[in-house]
């Protein structure tokens, strides 16, 4: 029979509590937007729109769309406080070189407004989002 001292157990335990409680979803943050996985289908609908766009469409043509729904998800999820951490690379990591301009930005920004708009998130919650995503400009547009 194997035993456990106690300080093995209490600290396995304290350490297994807290990666579950920095995973769980924060639902309260995430109520506006449908809980974690009303913003799954949110962004689900924003990948959709992004991809039919042919103002930027042509910068998705090469994605592997269910890592980006995933990684944009979780990025969502943390900048709202929803408990999530997102573990994608930097913004800046992301888009070096790819020649993302202001108007390309924009485009994606109305078409993550139009997702939560057709999610039924109130529109001061959709602002606190793009609030919080905004300025990731600086890392996402090249400069002209």
């Amino acid at each position: 029979m194997v035993t456990f001292k106690p300080s093995f157990v209490a600290v396995f335990v304290s350490a297994w509590a807290a990666v579950a409680f920095a995973q769980a979803p924060n639902e309260a943050a995430l109520a506006p937007y449908g809980g974690y996985a009303g913003l799954g289908k949110i962004t689900h609908d924003f990948v959709e729109r992004v991809q039919k766009n042919p103002r930027i469409a042509n910068f998705f043509k090469d994605a592997d769309i269910e890592r980006l729904e995933a990684m944009l998800t979780d990025q969502f999820c943390d900048v709202l406080g929803g408990g999530c951490k997102y573990s994608g690379k930097s913004m800046k990591e992301v888009h070096t070189n790819m020649k993302v301009r202001t108007a390309d930005f924009n485009a994606l920004a109305e078409d993550l407004q139009d997702a939560l708009t057709a999610g039924n998130v109130p529109t001061y919650q959709q602002n606190k989002l793009i609030a919080k995503l905004a300025p990731m400009h600086r890392d996402v547009v090249e400069k002209q």
